[in-house]
């Protein structure tokens, strides 16, 4: 599985655990960012690959996650 596909089907799980949709995700960022933000717009961020950080980040904030860096030569 390619890292764009894994976001793409963790975006998807997280989702899923919270009972969202992409459009009620889409409709949140977008009050958050102040700006239209649709379903369509998400999804092709995420295919094209030119999702920023920023709204990962923003992503796992409104569905009550964080984002943890674990260096792995220290498991």
């Amino acid at each position: 599985m390619s890292v764009d596909e894994s976001i793409r089907t963790e975006i998807k799980i997280l989702l899923t655990k919270k009972s969202w949709t992409l459009e009620k995700l889409a409709q949140e960022m977008g009050k958050r960012l102040n700006k239209k933000y649709t379903a369509n717009n998400l999804t092709k961020k995420i295919s094209n690959k030119t999702i920023p950080y920023r709204e990962i980040k923003l992503i796992a904030d409104i569905l009550g996650y964080d984002i943890e860096f674990v260096d792995r030569n220290k498991k």
